[in-house]
């Protein structure tokens, strides 16, 4: 069966600062949150590989981009590395040295017929940020955020017209204040909301600051909100464990992003759990006042849950599963290197809520991929990695969501994670994204994989042949 996008949809790809550029050129203060995440835990990191090296796109960047061009990337979202951009984070002093890359990877990209994308922050908050103030728990460095956050707009709004305040935002204060699964480890679930406003806050005012720097522009969030799916949508328990996990997991950033405001329920468990952060009045109307308009959305996998079977201890710190139990739901499907499940259909189930709910926004799914680990045995006799695992994911998730366009939901792009292979905190370079290989045991050389004909052809064409879903 042939499957066609509208005019102006378009295949991209990603890549992140921190998981490609390397540390090169950056002085020893000029380290990021996840540098931190590795140099104090760095025994659990896959072979203890880091984001010192990565795919050393910052030294590669020239003789990437084409072979990014080759793999039909239309559009790519990157990140600036705050750290890296400023020297003096607190005056706003720009290091021009990386001020100059990131401009010379716009034009690189734009000569080779890349639209190029940016984002502000994929968890590059600076060391010194977070050691001095606690990073986004601060409203200082709010303030010092959107600083920075009007400097990168006067630098490359002449060439970059779509820009992202954040990619990700829950997952540094889920992963690391609340669940307590990666560096600090963690369990302050106070911190953790104080971290989430503090980014909120963080969105609206970059908003702000745009729409009078650049109001031809678009600006919007990327979000990983995890599609929730109750155990048995008709059974009242499930459906209300379904509805908390939602308010915590999906609708915290995509509610004060589109719609304005906090869902309640939120707020009000919150407050009953004693972990509410500090909400004003001026909080509020400025979170009202400026709404994105774009969203990104990165999916993976849902999150099945179900009404709470195992008991609570009330003398551990307040987690939201207090209020419902994960639902592992038999037979699943399963990406067996990543542990993660494999549900194409929830493209469609988000776009569909998008439309219903969140005013049909003009959106782009802004990841999705599929990792696997020691891909190398899948090279043929000239060396090159015979994806065909990655080719079907894609396809697969492209034809659910074009049954979602086709049923009127705004979406008009979608990006693979990842461009070319890179670090992913803590499995590092175990398990592989890119469409582009990164060799580690040949001096990081580059190969095309098979996945990169097939996506090329789609992207040409805006067209693929993929069995009825």
């Amino acid at each position: 069966m042939k499957y066609t996008f509208p005019e102006g949809f378009k295949l991209g790809a990603t890549g992140a600062g921190w998981q490609m550029e390397g540390e090169t050129d950056k002085r020893p203060d000029q380290k990021h949150f996840p540098h931190l995440m590795w140099e104090n835990d760095r025994e659990n990191w896959y072979l203890g590989l880091g984001p010192d090296v990565a795919s050393d796109f910052y030294g590669h960047f020239r003789e990437d981009i084409p072979m990014f061009r080759k793999a039909g990337i239309l559009q790519y979202r990157f990140n600036i590395d705050w750290s890296r951009f400023l020297d003096d984070y607190e005056n706003v002093v720009v290091n021009e040295k990386a001020a100059q890359y990131y401009s010379d990877v716009i034009d690189c990209l734009i000569e080779n017929g890349i639209e190029p994308v940016l984002c502000l922050e994929h968890w590059e908050l600076p060391a010194a940020l977070y050691e001095k103030y606690d990073g986004y728990a601060s409203r200082h460095v709010v303030d010092l955020y959107a600083r920075y956050a009007r400097e990168a707009f006067r630098r490359y709004g002449d060439r970059v017209k779509t820009w992202f305040t954040f990619n990700e935002p829950m997952v540094i204060p889920e992963l690391c204040f609340l669940n307590g699964f990666w560096w600090p480890k963690e369990h302050q679930p106070a911190r953790a909301f104080r971290w989430i406003h503090g980014k909120i806050l963080c969105t609206a005012r970059a908003v702000e600051i745009f729409r009078q720097e650049l109001p031809e522009g678009k600006i919007g969030v990327i979000v990983n909100p995890p599609y929730i799916i109750p155990r048995d949508a008709n059974n009242p328990a499930d459906a209300e464990a379904a509805d908390v996990a939602d308010n915590f997991y999906w609708r915290p950033f995509m509610d004060t992003a589109i719609l304005g405001h906090y869902p309640q329920k939120f707020l009000d468990i919150l407050q009953r759990e004693n972990v509410m952060f500090d909400l004003t009045e001026e909080d509020k109307a400025l979170i009202a006042k400026n709404t994105v308009d774009i969203l990104g959305m990165n999916y993976y996998q849902p999150m099945r849950v179900k009404a709470k079977e195992t008991p609570w201890d009330d003398s551990q710190p307040f987690h939201p599963n207090k209020y419902f139990d994960n639902y592992d739901m038999p037979g699943k499907r399963m990406n067996p290197y990543r542990g993660w499940e494999i549900y194409p259909r929830s493209l469609y189930d988000i776009g569909m809520r998008i439309k219903r709910e969140y005013h049909n926004i003009d959106w782009v799914v802004s990841e999705s991929g599929m990792g696997v680990q020691n891909e190398e045995q899948y090279k043929n006799a000239e060396g090159i990695i015979q994806d065909t695992y990655r080719i079907e994911f894609i396809a697969e998730h492209l034809a659910w969501l074009s049954k979602a366009v086709a049923e009127g939901c705004n979406c008009h792009g979608y990006w693979l994670f990842a461009s070319i292979d890179n670090c992913s905190p803590y499995n590092t370079f175990k398990n592989r994204y890119g469409l582009v290989e990164v060799d580690r045991k040949q001096n990081l050389k580059r190969r095309l994989k098979a996945s990169a004909d097939w996506y090329r052809a789609a992207a040409e064409s805006n067209s693929f042949d993929f069995k009825e879903i």
